[in-house]
């Protein structure tokens, strides 16, 4: 009899589990992993890997910086430049070799050669022409009947420029601040090195009428 009672109590727990298994209010006793949905991210992230890698362009020197440290440096050229019916030319270039180091002038300007790496201003030569630095920058649209006339736009005159050699220098342009103008430049001009000049400072730029 202790056997059929045993039995009776086994078969009775068994049924037990069973209907707990699948009684609809407490649902199935199965665990179903929390992580279900991966198949899903799985496409998602290939999507995103899939999507073509953004273009990079090297960015341009954007707006006026100002100027960076002058530069001491032996070599440097001097740059021979003249204007004519308000365009600028660069009659020569001559590479020059002081027996001491020049610091490179700050001073006002409308015209500059500015010396660049990428993003990175190296120097900055500013500069004017004789009979040109009086006059108002040139406005948008037609000009008014009263305005002043313009000493520069009959003027011709040169003017004499020292740059340094910077070696790290990659491109030189030709600044006119006056209209926002830009003119590339050779760098470096190819020319030899002249021998050192004598003394410790180089002469003052030469301001020809």
């Amino acid at each position: 009899m202790r056997r059929i009672g045993l039995l009776l109590s086994v078969l009775t727990l068994a049924g037990c589990g069973t209907a707990r298994q699948n009684d609809p209010q407490t649902g199935p006793g199965v665990v179903f992993p929390a992580n279900f949905a991966e198949g899903d991210n799985q496409e998602e992230r290939a999507r995103q890997q899939a999507k073509p890698a953004p273009r990079f362009e090297e960015p341009k020197p954007r707006g006026s910086q100002p100027d960076p440290e002058p530069l001491r440096q032996q070599k440097q050229y001097e740059y021979a430049l003249a204007y004519q019916g308000g365009k600028v030319s660069i009659t020569s270039v001559r590479p020059m070799n002081y027996a001491q180091p020049v610091v490179t002038a700050r001073r006002m300007g409308r015209f500059a050669i500015e010396l660049w790496i990428g993003q990175e201003l190296i120097e900055r030569v500013r500069f004017d022409f004789p009979g040109t630095a009086a006059d108002e920058p040139p406005g948008k649209g037609p000009q008014p009947l009263s305005a002043p006339p313009k000493m520069s736009d009959g003027a011709s005159s040169t003017q004499v420029v020292l740059v340094p050699a910077a070696e790290r220098a990659r491109r030189a342009v030709l600044v006119d601040r006056a209209t926002n103008g830009t003119t590339e430049l050779p760098w470096p001009p190819d020319r030899a090195p002249v021998p050192a000049v004598t003394g410790e400072k180089p002469e003052a730029p030469v301001e020809r009428p």
